[in-house]
C-alpha cells in the first residue's frame, strides 16, 4: 500500500512539472529564508555563553544623575574586590574596538584589530583557554601579551612565538607570554590579543575614567542583588557627605552610583543601550510571515490541483478506501512534497550563507558552536509545522468529498471552505501589504539619512590613521609637510572623527557658575572647523594664539549652549574636572553637526587644543582637505611624505564621506533584506491567488458558460468573477495597514532623526496591491470568459 502511494505521489509530480515547479519551489524560498534566520538567531544567543563561569560575570558602569558611562574610574575593579566578599576577581580593561593597532616584529608590520588593554587579572575573570602558555601565569609580566592563533600565523608563521617581543605603535615593546584559543562562541569583546601596559601603574587613579570594569562573583547573582551591593559599598566610601544615607540620597532625586550588567545579556538584552537583538527579532518575524506565505500558498496550489483528482478520490471510496485512508494518502503526499522543498531550501541556504555571512560579518552554518544536532531539530519541527499548515486543509477536503457528487462532477466544499480559502488569500495578502509598506518607510528613512545635511563637509576629506607621537608632539611639522604638497588645503587633528564606526560618546562633568553639565569633550587642531567648512555661528574660531594653544579656550556646539542656557556664552568662562584653577573661555560656538549616524543625537560638545587643563585626551585621527583635481596624484604624493613622518609603517587612510555611508550598512543590510522579503511575498501571493482563481474558475465553469449563452459580455464576467477577490483583498490591506504602521513606527524611535509616516503611504500601499490582485485575479477571468460555452455546458 504504502509502496503504491509514494508511486502514485510521484507520477503526480512528473505528471505536472510546472505545478510541481511553482508549489515546491515557493516554499522552498520560504524555508529557506527561515532558516537562514534561523541560524542567526541561533549564532545570536549564543553570545558570551562559550563558557560556564560567563554566568557569574558582570559589567560595572558609572551612572551619574543624568547618564550611565560605560567609562569608570581606573581603580574601581579593584576597590569592588577589596571591599566585596562575593566577588572573587575583578579587572580593569581599555578595548580598541574596530581600530586597527600598528604591530611591528622583525620586519613583519602589520595593522590588527581587536586589541585589549588589561591588567594582571583578566584571566581570572575571562576564561581564556591557551594552546601555548599557562593561563594562571600568562600575565604576571608587566609587559605581557597572549596573542590568538590567527594572529600568531599572521605575525610568526609556523613559529612558536613564545618569548618573541612585539611592538604596539612603535614604540610599546611587549613579550608573548601564551597563544590563546578561539572561544567556542562569540564574545562582545573580539579578542585578537591582550596585553599589559607598562604604564598600567601611572594610570590609577580615580580621575582617569577610560577604563571599563568587570568583576566575577563567587556565585551567579541577580543583577539587582549584585547592583544594590556595590551601590552600597560604593557610596558610602566614594559618595557620601555627611550623615546622609543612600535611601536619602535617592529620595533626593540622586542617581549617581554604578550600573550593572550580566556579560551574558550584554550583546542582546543590556539594561542600557542599543540591542543588536532588534535586528535579529525583526529579520525573524518577517521570515516567518514569508514561511507561513508559502505554506499557505502551498496549501493553495494542492487544493487547486486536487480538482484533477477528486474523481479519483471518489473511485477509491467506492473500492472500499475509508477516509483516514484518503486522509494519510494526501497528508504523506504533502509531506513528500514538504520534504523535497525542505532539501531544495537547504541547497539555496548554502549558496546563500556565503553572501549572508559577508554581509552581516557573522560565520553561519549548520554544525556552529557544536550545536547541530539542536539546529536539526528546529529544522525537523519547522518542516512538521510546515506539513500540518500547507497540508492538512487539502488533505481533510478531499478526504470528506462526497463520493457520488464528485462521480457527478460537483466538486463544491461549502460555504465554510470557501470562507476558509479566502482567510487564506487574505493572510497571504496581509504579509504582502505589511512587505510592501515596510519597504516604502524603509526606503524613505534611508532616503533621508543619506540626504539629510550631516552639517560639515566630508567631500575629498582624507582620515590618516597615525601613532600618537604623530598626532601629538609632532603634529607641528606634520602639519608643515603635508601643506607643502600640491592639491592639500587644511591639516588638522580630532579625537572624535566624523563618520567612523565607533565613536566615543562619554562625557566629562563641565562645569559652569557652580553647577556640573555633562559633556563631550574633544580635542582638536586649529584648522578642524575649516577642514569641515563647519559654520561658526558667534564668536571666533581658534588659530595660534597663546590662549588657544595652552588650552585657556573652548569652543562649544549649539547643543552645549543650549545645556548651559545661554543665548551667548562667549565670554563666559567653564571649568574641566578636578580643574577649578583653569579657567577655561568660550570664544565660539559653531553649528551642530553629526559625528555618528542618525540613530543617535547631537551630543553637547565643549572642544578644545591640546592637553594642558587637566584633562588628557589623544586617539582619533589626521584629517586633510584636499582640493584636487587629480586625487590619485595627491595621494601618491601623500604616501611618500608619509614614509619620512612614519618610516616604519604604511599609510592608512580612507575618505570622510565613504565612511560616513558605511554608518548605514547595517540599515542597508535590513532595505535589501526587506525588499527581497515583498518581492518573494509578492509572487508567493499571487500564485496563491493564482491557484485559488483557477480552483474557483473551474467551479463555475457551467454557470460562466450558462451566462455566455444568455449573452452577458466578457467585461461583464469578469467583473463578477473579480470583484469578491478585490474585497478579500481590500479586506486584507485593511488588517495589514495599522500592523505595518505600528512595527514601522516602532522601528524608527530608533532613529533620532526620522521621517513621519504620511497619509500618501498607505495609499500608495493599497493601489499596488489592488492592482497587482486586479491583474492576477482578471488573467483567469478573462480567460474563463473567453472560453467557448459549449465545452463548459457539455454533458459527460
Amino acid at each position: 500500500m504504502l509502496k503504491s502511494y509514494i508511486k502514485i505521489a510521484l507520477r503526480n509530480l512528473v505528471k505536472n512539472p510546472l505545478y510541481s515547479l511553482i508549489n515546491i519551489g515557493g516554499l522552498s524560498v520560504g524555508l529557506a529564508g527561515f532558516i537562514i534566520i534561523l541560524l542567526y538567531l541561533n549564532h545570536e544567543l549564543s553570545y558570551d555563553k562559550w563558557d560556564p563561569s560567563l554566568e557569574n560575570v558582570y559589567k560595572i558602569s558609572a551612572r551619574t544623575d543624568e547618564d550611565i558611562l560605560e567609562q569608570t574610574p581606573a581603580p574601581l575593579a579593584r576597590f569592588l574586590k577589596d571591599n566585596l566578599s562575593e566577588i572573587s576577581a575583578s579587572t580593569t580593561i581599555q578595548t580598541a574596538g574596530e581600530f586597527e593597532i600598528p604591530l611591528s616584529s622583525g620586519n613583519k608590520r602589520i595593522y590588527q584589530k581587536g586589541s585589549i588593554e588589561v591588567d594582571s587579572n583578566f584571566l581570572k575573570v575571562f576564561p581564556y583557554k591557551m594552546i601555548l602558555g599557562d593561563a594562571a601565569t600568562a600575565l604576571n609580566k608587566p609587559n605581557a601579551m597572549v596573542i590568538s592563533l590567527e594572529l600568531s600565523q599572521k605575525l610568526f608563521g609556523d613559529q612558536n612565538p613564545i618569548g618573541k617581543t612585539v611592538k604596539l605603535f612603535n614604540i610599546i615593546e611587549n613579550e608573548i607570554t601564551a597563544v590563546m584559543e578561539k572561544p567556542a562562541g562569540p564574545s562582545h569583546l573580539h579578542t585578537q590579543f591582550f596585553w599589559r601596559s607598562p604604564y598600567e601603574k601611572g594610570n590609577l587613579h580615580w580621575e582617569n575614567w577610560s577604563y571599563l570594569t568587570y568583576v566575577k562573583t563567587k556565585q551567579v547573582n541577580t543583577v539587582q542583588k549584585l547592583e544594590s551591593a556595590v551601590n552600597a559599598i560604593y557610596y558610602d566610601q566614594r559618595l557620601k557627605t555627611g550623615n546622609q544615607s543612600l535611601d536619602a540620597f535617592r529620595k533626593g532625586g540622586h542617581q549617581a552610583g554604578l550600573f550593572v550588567d550580566a556579560v551574558k545579556n550584554l550583546h542582546n538584552f543590556p539594561k542600557h543601550g542599543n540591542s543588536n537583538f532588534t535586528t535579529v527579532s525583526v529579520l525573524l518575524i518577517l521570515s516567518t510571515l514569508l514561511l507561513i506565505a508559502g505554506a499557505i500558498n502551498f496549501s493553495n496550489l494542492s487544493l487547486a490541483a486536487s480538482i484533477r483528482r477528486t474523481k479519483e478520490v471518489g473511485i477509491r471510496k467506492v473500492l472500499g478506501s475509508n477516509r483516514r485512508q484518503v486522509l494519510w494518502q494526501f497528508i504523506g503526499e504533502i509531506a513528500m512534497q514538504c520534504t523535497i522543498s525542505l532539501s531544495f531550501g537547504i541547497l539555496m541556504v548554502n549558496l546563500a550563507l556565503p553572501y549572508f555571512n559577508a554581509e552581516f560579518n557573522v560565520n553561519l552554518s549548520y554544525f556552529q558552536s557544536g550545536n547541530a544536532g539542536f539546529i536539526a531539530a528546529q529544522i525537523a519541527l519547522c518542516l512538521l509545522i510546515v506539513v500540518i499548515l500547507s497540508g492538512l486543509y487539502p488533505a481533510v477536503v478531499l478526504s470528506h468529498t462526497n463520493t457520488s457528487n464528485v462521480l457527478k462532477g460537483h466538486y463544491s466544499t461549502g460555504s465554510k471552505g470557501v470562507r476558509f480559502r479566502n482567510g487564506l488569500i487574505v493572510v497571504q495578502f496581509v504579509v504582502a501589504s505589511f512587505f510592501i509598506f515596510g519597504t516604502i518607510v524603509i526606503n524613505r528613512q534611508m532616503h533621508f539619512m543619506q540626504t539629510k545635511d550631516k552639517g560639515y563637509s566630508d567631500q575629498q576629506v582624507m582620515r590618516i590613521e597615525a601613532i600618537q607621537k604623530t598626532r601629538d608632539t609632532d603634529f607641528d611639522a606634520v602639519q608643515t609637510a603635508l601643506l607643502n604638497l600640491p592639491g592639500i588645503q587644511f591639516v588638522s587633528k580630532t579625537t572624535t572623527v566624523p563618520g567612523d564606526r565607533v565613536a566615543d560618546t562619554s562625557t566629562v562633568a563641565i562645569k559652569y557658575d557652580g553647577n556640573q553639565y555633562r559633556m563631550a569633550s574633544v580635542k582638536v587642531s586649529s584648522d578642524y572647523f575649516k577642514t569641515l567648512r563647519i559654520n561658526l555661528l558667534k564668536g571666533r574660531q581658534f588659530d595660534g594664539r597663546y590662549a588657544d594653544q595652552n588650552t585657556r579656550t573652548v569652543i562649544l556646539n549649539q547643543t552645549a549652549a543650549r545645556k548651559l542656557n545661554l543665548a551667548d556664552p562667549v565670554g563666559k568662562t567653564i571649568t574641566f574636572p578636578y580643574c577649578d584653577s583653569v579657567p577655561l573661555q568660550v570664544v565660539g560656538v559653531v553649528k551642530d553637526f553629526n559625528v555618528a549616524s542618525f540613530e543617535n543625537t547631537v551630543l553637547p560638545v565643549v572642544y578644545t587644543i591640546n592637553n594642558k587643563a587637566c584633562n588628557f585626551q589623544s586617539g582619533g585621527a589626521i584629517l586633510l582637505k584636499l582640493n584636487s583635481n587629480n586625487i590619485p596624484q595627491s595621494i601618491a604624493a601623500i604616501e611618500q611624505t608619509w614614509k619620512k613622518i612614519e618610516p616604519d609603517l604604511p599609510l592608512r587612510y580612507s575618505f570622510l564621506d565613504e565612511n560616513f555611508q558605511k554608518l548605514f550598512a547595517a540599515n542597508i543590510r535590513l532595505q535589501r533584506i526587506i525588499s527581497f522579503f515583498t518581492i518573494t511575498a509578492i509572487l508567493i501571493s499571487v500564485m496563491g491567488l493564482f491557484a485559488l482563481t483557477a480552483f474557483l474558475t473551474r467551479q463555475r465553469n457551467k454557470e460562466i458558460g450558462i451566462r455566455k449563452v444568455l449573452g452577458a459580455s466578457v467585461a461583464q464576467i469578469t467583473t463578477l468573477l473579480s470583484k469578491s477577490y478585490l474585497s478579500i483583498i481590500l479586506i486584507a490591506f485593511l488588517i495589514a495597514s495599522p500592523l505595518a504602521w505600528y512595527a514601522m513606527n516602532r522601528w524608527l524611535q530608533d532613529f533620532a532623526y526620522r521621517i513621519t509616516i504620511e497619509w500618501w503611504v498607505f495609499i500608495l500601499t493599497g493601489s499596488l496591491v489592488i492592482v497587482i490582485a486586479f491583474v492576477t485575479v482578471s488573467f483567469q477571468a478573462i480567460k474563463a470568459a473567453l472560453a467557448n460555452p459549449v465545452k463548459s455546458l457539455r454533458t459527460e
